[in-house]
């Protein structure tokens, strides 16, 4: 589904991103604020049953807060689709970075590590 020119809340869907098995990232914008953000929106859809664990879901991930670890910036739904609206990373991806069978320097790899070991702690 082609969501490019959306709004969902107060954003408006400019630019896919990436998408996985579980959602579809998007390139934001806040309608009134102007700012750019990023927008997870999830494949599944949402009964009235699971808003509440939604929710819960959500305030969890805006609560974690380091360096290393994109902030949730504010969630919804729309409809009975759910999304996420999270810092933009404009330095792209690991994965973009680093396509699928690249041969890394250990330095980098140790690197990386220690920042995921970092934002777990």
């Amino acid at each position: 589904m082609d969501r490019i020119g959306q709004h969902l809340g107060n954003y408006r869907l400019t630019r896919l991103l990436g998408e996985g098995g579980f959602a579809e990232v998007y390139l934001g914008e806040h309608t009134l604020l102007g700012t750019t953000v990023a927008i997870k929106v999830l494949h599944t859809q949402v009964g009235q049953e699971d808003v509440m664990q939604f929710q819960q879901e959500a305030r969890l991930l805006a609560s974690l807060k380091h360096p290393h670890i994109i902030r949730v910036l504010d969630f919804g739904i729309e409809g009975r689709t759910p999304y996420l609206v999270m810092d933009y990373a404009h330095h792209g991806m690991l994965r973009t970075r680093h396509p699928r069978g690249t041969l890394l320097p250990v330095k980098t790899v140790v690197s990386y590590v220690k920042q995921v070991t970092e934002a777990l702690q």
